[in-house]
């Protein structure tokens, strides 16, 4: 998963067959998730430690054995929580997996899903016998991936139906059918253009604009969707690209530092201390290290 983008413009999967599967480790130092929405559908399964996640303007924990579904177009990011290194599993799939609008399925169930026509549960905890069963599947859905199992896609868009069916029995029809806040999307408007233009200076009032916001409005919405203020957020951004430039070139720190939007190398280690733990030296060191 590319976590450098907000908007993944990755494809998942292939024009046929639309889904992807994913394993991610973190330790409990470095960030989990990055702030980030796809078009696709996901489910999420944490099968190591703990941690809290953030889906538009919800919060929610999970522990291991514990799962998540994510809607086309929602915000969502992630962080550790305790020290203890968190491991998940995640698979990501278009909504044209289950056709179009020219079949019942489809019609009927998926497109007022991802319309948001029906409210489904976030969380997928085991404290049900419904929840305890959308856990197994998503296990033997991502068994079957990583063992290569023979047929996977058969079986993938089986238990996907599957997940779902068991997803939406636990929700309900949205009979107030909203649609999904315009806020959201103006911020994510603000997003992708911090994410085009993170080496430039970017001005507060700038960013409310775009998001047609009063600016003390703009910083209390923008710190409730991604729990960053806005200057925060421009930092988490640079330093993200300055890590994939530590890693894959070896360009000098100071010239790394200013391409990225700093133009002080102490506050940029600063910054990079405080989003990964260790100095932009230490870092590189560790990632040429394997």
């Amino acid at each position: 998963m590319n976590k450098a983008t907000l908007k993944e413009n990755r494809v998942h999967g292939e024009p046929v067959y639309p889904v992807s599967t994913y394993r991610f480790s973190c330790g409990p130092e470095e960030p989990l998730m990055d702030l980030h929405w796809h078009d696709e559908l996901e489910f999420l399964l944490l099968v190591e430690g703990a941690a809290a996640f953030r889906v538009d303007t919800a919060d929610f924990e999970l522990r291991a054995g514990e799962a998540m579904f994510v809607n086309s177009g929602e915000l969502h990011s992630g962080r550790v929580l305790g020290d203890e290194p968190v491991t998940f599993l995640a698979v990501v799939f278009g909504a044209d997996l289950f056709g179009d609008v020219r079949e019942k399925v489809y019609d009927r169930y998926i497109f007022p899903l991802v319309q948001r026509n029906y409210v489904v549960p976030t969380k997928i905890s085991l404290e049900t016998t419904a929840e305890r069963a959308i856990v197994a599947l998503l296990r033997e859905l991502f068994d079957a991936n990583e063992s290569g199992a023979p047929m996977r896609e058969l079986t993938t868009k089986g238990l996907l139906h599957l997940c779902l069916s068991k997803l939406l029995a636990l929700g309900g029809e949205n009979r107030r059918a909203e649609t999904t806040d315009g806020r959201i999307e103006r911020l994510k408007t603000v997003i992708e253009y911090v994410e085009a233009r993170c080496e430039e200076t970017i001005a507060l009032r700038d960013l409310a604009a775009l998001a047609g916001m009063s600016e003390a409005y703009f910083c209390r919405f923008f710190k409730k969707i991604t729990a960053k203020t806005p200057v925060e957020y421009v930092n988490s951004v640079r330093i993200q690209r300055a890590a994939e430039l530590l890693r894959r070139t070896d360009r000098k720190i100071m010239a790394i530092a200013l391409e990225v939007g700093f133009s002080n190398l102490n506050h940029f280690n600063g910054e990079f201390k405080r989003r990964f733990g260790c100095t932009p030296s230490d870092y590189r060191r560790r990632a040429a290290a394997g």
